[in-house]
């Protein structure tokens, strides 16, 4: 599952990249910042793959972070092209490192119930 996570971002990954250079309606900017979240997205589900959390946190976990990683990709495809005053690059910042704290919260909920029982 693992190579399958990271397999399947490579390719998100190298077909944005190559949208962007084709593309003129794509900006560079709007592509590269795609490109950091399918990285983003890529590396934080791997990571929820590698720990070992309950079921429950897995799942909900997965589906959460897919979700808001297509809300980061639309948003990064309607900023601006430019980083002063990019509303939508603060948003994609804030999501990514939500998703970052919602692992890290949940890596510690997990171990710490697991320790008491």
């Amino acid at each position: 599952m693992k190579k399958i996570i990271l397999i399947s971002g490579l390719v998100l990954f190298i077909a944005n990249l190559s949208f962007g250079f084709i593309l003129t309606i794509y900006p560079t900017f709007n592509a590269l910042l795609n490109c950091g979240v399918i990285a983003a997205t890529t590396l934080l589900l791997y990571l929820l793959r590698c720990i070992h959390i309950g079921d429950a946190f897995y799942i909900s976990l997965s589906g959460i972070f897919g979700c808001l990683g297509v809300v980061e990709f639309v948003l990064g495809l309607l900023a601006p092209d430019s980083i002063e005053n990019n509303w939508y690059l603060l948003l994609v910042i804030l999501l990514i490192a939500f998703e970052a704290i919602l692992l890290a919260t949940s890596y510690v909920i997990h171990t710490s119930t697991k320790k008491t029982n």
